[in-house]
């Protein structure tokens, strides 16, 4: 070791040392204060006032690198909201030391006394404080002690926190991984930063614009109206000159208890959490940056599909091949040969149901037929596409230059895209299963050699049908989710060897992923369905997350091999505990913790039903589809037999879909269904937490009358509490199992009409909406003994 190397150990010998000393007397005024020549190391942290948030040292799981940050206090899971050396981890501890320099400046030193990190202001800092509100300060040195010069709310990370000003040139940044919390993450979100613009934009890879939550209207973002003004967590716009504007996040005053933050996640959503009463985290609300965004998103000649996947137009390849090709968009695999005569060195191809910009497009001779939109396309070398727009009178749609913003979409309509002649045969080949490509008005030779063509390819294509709409499925899937191999699951799961348990569809098993993150992976198998189940939980649970939905982390699909891949829920499904007939404690639920099952599950059906941008009915609400993480929190699961619902739709008429005894009699009848069905179903649900045993059970003999008839008769008898679990029973919330038992008698009720939404049922759980009258279900009355 030579002696300047020397140095800096014994110099930052002393400076922990120092540290110690004064972090054992730090600080006077209850610890949210550093003092110059202060110093933080190893375990030691400062808290806030109200003991909300700490500062300290910490180290995403499974890692040895350490970061001074900021998180919330006193909570078993450490939710970090601002990161300080997020490019510039300390490689171990101890060693690391946040010191408060005599030179009015914080700085970070490694174990080998190296500035890491640090304010780096030309102002002198006197003191440093955590406020109440997470916002990190040091104050001046000057005239005037209160005033701030340096915070760490200018500096946010991946977290946008209440009072947190966000101006024009801050954004957030995503962390790079689940356990890296780098800069260079690849999404970001902040202000546009064109002139007087007031919307949000969320950016790819620091460079390419993706979505954009529209203008500001004064009370919402044109494209995200689910959080504003006027809603729980307030947002408002505060404008000091057209081009001094900035965006602030508060909390009404009648939540005023609440903790909020919203996130920017590394996969590119945007979350809103809120603390609930018992101390767990729930989502409010969360969007993928507001979609269908009028950004490009897939490049040159890049088609973005309903999902936001992107893929090259025919006659196009991906210009770089890499995980992120779409960014750099598409390039043609044959040049043009333009001509500007009549000829045959280029030709149009149909693509169906695209959707392109009209402010793109050059408006050229009314009344035009196809055959004059192609002429006028082919005289000009720098003409790409045409159209002949659906209009009275027909109009031609000219485009030039490379094509941008292409999209699929069913109220779009045929383009014509401009193609070297050689390209036909080579794409009539590789299609195989399609039609050859569509020749605009050919020549009568030329056409009727393609007319017999067609006729010979007919089998063909009929053959291959089958193979293109597989494939066609396999491409339609959201890009937030991991696509993994069929060997990485086999490794995972150890050649399936523990299994979880057997479903209709197929059976799941415990897996780790080479980062030791614990899932759960489900085969699908040994039905003609699989592929419906598939898509239906790519399409439901694949889009969304709430923190009572469990979460799904990716898939796999090869060949005849259908997986999806959960997260891992260490407690199982709630009716192995429900339903227990071993009668031991550790299997046994308590009054407490049925309870708050039942919240947590009708919170997650109030996000289905109630906040995601298409309403969606689960259809199979019961004990087996409710999962249980490592706090016993819900996780409602098994989205196979989930329904989609558009916002303009009020119900849908759908087969009958679901598990007997939980069925709503709409279901029965064949009648269109609501999301009122899943009430019904979660009426059932919650009758058997609290008596925790089964509806259709014979072995016990109040059930040889029908389960509810049964209940209906406890409750017209006042015996409200002969209806939970005997087990249990002397430990229960009399008032929490008075509000259950009749809100699940209201869930149960045969006409849909009168059972509540889940909003209501929360309310009435929760005790703030007045409990209705217990009420008998009107074709249980004569029944009722």
């Amino acid at each position: 070791m030579d002696t300047e190397e020397a140095i800096k150990y014994l110099v930052l010998a002393i400076t922990m040392i120092i540290a110690a000393h004064n972090c054992s007397s730090l600080p006077s005024d209850g610890g949210h204060t550093l003092l110059l020549g202060a110093s933080l190391t190893g375990n030691q942290t400062i808290l806030s006032k109200n003991g909300t948030f700490a500062l300290g040292f910490f180290s995403p799981r499974g890692t040895n690198n350490w970061y001074i940050g900021i998180w919330y206090a006193g909570k078993t899971q450490k939710i970090i909201v601002w990161v300080a050396n997020r490019e510039n981890p300390v490689r171990s501890m101890p060693g690391g030391v946040l010191h408060f320099s005599r030179d009015g400046q914080l700085r970070l030193l490694d174990r080998k006394a190296r500035s890491v990190w640090s304010t780096d202001i030309h102002l002198k800092g006197s003191r440093a404080v955590l406020r109440d509100s997470g916002n990190f300060i040091m104050l001046g040195d000057g005239h005037n002690k209160s005033e701030i010069v340096w915070e760490s709310f200018a500096h946010p990370t991946d977290t946008w926190l209440p009072g947190m000003k966000m101006w024009k040139g801050m954004h957030l940044t995503s962390w790079k991984s689940s356990v890296d919390p780098a800069a260079s993450g690849l999404f970001s979100y902040g202000m546009d930063m064109s002139p007087r613009k007031t919307q949000m934009v969320l950016v790819y890879n620091n460079s390419i614009p993706y979505s954009s939550s529209g203008e500001w209207t004064g009370n919402y973002f044109t494209k995200i109206p689910e959080i504003g003004a006027e809603k729980r967590f307030r947002l408002f716009c505060v404008r000091i000159s057209p081009e001094s504007i900035y965006f602030n996040f508060s909390i009404n005053q009648v939540d005023h208890t609440l903790n909020g933050r919203i996130i920017l996640s590394e996969n590119g959503m945007l979350e809103l959490y809120y603390l609930m009463d018992d101390n767990r985290w729930t989502i409010e609300w969360s969007t993928f940056g507001g979609q269908w965004s009028d950004y490009d998103i897939c490049g040159a000649y890049g088609v973005c599909n309903k999902n936001e996947v992107c893929s090259c137009s025919e006659g196009f390849a991906p210009k770089h091949a890499s995980a992120s090709w779409w960014s750099n968009g598409c390039a043609r695999r044959r040049p043009l040969q333009c001509s500007v005569t009549e000829g045959t060195t280029d030709d149009f191809l149909e693509a169906k149901n695209q959707y392109l910009p009209e402010k793109e497009a050059v408006s050229y001779n009314n009344k035009a037929t196809l055959e004059d939109c192609r002429i006028a396309c082919l005289k000009n070398c720098s003409c790409t596409a045409f159209a002949c727009a659906i209009s009275d009178p027909p109009v031609c749609r000219l485009w030039f230059g490379d094509l941008f913003k292409i999209r699929v979409s069913s109220d779009g309509q045929s383009v014509f895209i401009r193609l070297a002649a050689s390209e036909f045969p080579h794409l009539t080949s590789e299609r195989g299963n399609k039609a050859p490509a569509l020749r605009v008005l050919l020549p009568a030779a030329a056409a009727a050699f393609f007319a017999v063509l067609g006729l010979l390819s007919a089998i063909f294509i009929v053959y291959k049908r089958r193979k293109l709409q597989m494939k066609r499925k396999e491409e339609d899937v959201p890009t937030s989710l991991k696509v993994f191999t069929y060997k990485e699951l086999r490794i995972a799961t150890q050649n399936f060897k523990h299994k979880l348990g057997t479903g209709a569809f197929g059976s799941v098993f415990r897996g780790t992923l080479p980062d030791n993150t614990l899932v759960a992976v489900k085969r699908l198998e040994g039905s003609a369905q699989i592929e419906k189940q598939f898509r239906a939980e790519i399409s439901t649970i694949g889009r969304i997350q709430h923190v009572n939905l469990v979460r799904l982390w990716g898939f796999c699909v090869e060949g005849s091999r259908r997986l999806l891949v959960y997260a891992y829920m260490p407690n199982g499904s709630l009716n192995s505990f429900l339903f227990c007939k071993d009668e031991k404690v550790e299997k046994m639920l308590d009054w407490k913790t049925r309870f708050h099952i039942a919240l947590g599950t009708a919170r997650g059906l109030i996000y289905l039903h109630e906040e995601c941008r298409d309403r969606i009915i689960h259809c199979d609400i019961k004990p087996e589809n409710i999962l249980l993480d490592g706090d016993f929190s819900p996780k409602v699961a098994d989205f196979g037999l989930a329904k989609l619902v558009g916002r303009d739709f009020s119900r849908v008429l759908t087969t009958t879909r679901g598990t007997r005894g939980y069925l709503a009699p709409e279901w029965i009848s064949g009648l269109p269904i609501t999301p009122k069905a899943d009430v019904y179903s979660f009426g059932m649900t919650l009758l058997e937490i609290i008596s925790g045993r089964r509806n259709l059970d014979l072995t016990v003999e109040e059930s040889r009358l029908y389960f509810p008839t049964w209940v209906s008769s406890q409750i017209e008898r006042g015996n409200i509490l002969g209806v939970v679990d005997a087990r249990i029973a002397s430990e229960a919330d009399i008032e929490e199992v008075k509000r259950a038992v009749v809100v699940a008698g209201q869930c149960i009720q045969d006409d849909e009409d009168e059972r509540p939404s889940m909003s209501e049922v929360v309310k009435i759980l929760q005790g703030t909406m007045e409990a209705p009258p217990p009420q008998i279900t009107r074709s249980l009355q004569l029944l009722v003994v």
